[in-house]
């Protein structure tokens, strides 16, 4: 199997991006890529400096020869939470429930839910939608716990007869 070469532009393309990259993940990716780029290291030795499998070193150059700079920089890649709105679209889905929650009004987590889930045309477990509203700085509040059938005269009248 024959090993592809790098050109200038594409070394250039790494060095600068190691300079700007902030997540550790990054930086080790970009990390293997320039050894190879530069060094000429085979995955193997590439895998011990490094302390990944060697096949992952042959996916990110592999990757990175296919997709560029937005494979090794996380913008492409796939797996880990997903979140299916951006922060500022979730406080604008939020805004509707929390002009009903200073009016006073209940909210109920699954008409949150169903609302979400048209926007978004998949159904989420509600886990989703706790986790956003944790996000977005919500907290649960319960109204003080009283029975909706209590009779207030007949809980003071039982006051007045044990006094």
């Amino acid at each position: 199997m024959r090993r592809k070469s790098f050109t200038a532009e594409q070394i250039d393309e790494i060095l600068k991006a190691e300079k700007e990259a902030s997540n550790k993940y990054e930086i080790k990716r970009l990390f293997v890529l320039r050894l190879r780029a530069i060094e000429n290291m085979p995955a193997k030795e590439i895998a011990k400096i490094v302390g990944y499998p060697a096949a992952t070193i042959n996916n990110i150059i592999s990757k990175y020869f296919k997709t560029g700079m937005k494979s090794v920089l996380g913008e492409n890649r796939k797996g880990g939470n997903k979140r299916y709105l951006t922060d500022n679209e979730e406080k604008e889905f939020l805004q509707v429930f929390e002009s009903q929650a200073k009016d006073g009004k209940t909210l109920i987590v699954s008409d949150i839910k169903n609302a979400y889930e048209k926007i978004i045309g998949k159904e989420v477990p509600k886990s989703t939608i706790y986790r956003m509203l944790k996000r977005q700085g919500w907290r649960k509040i319960m109204p003080r716990s009283k029975h909706p059938k209590s009779k207030p005269e007949e809980f003071s009248a039982y006051k007045k007869n044990q006094g």
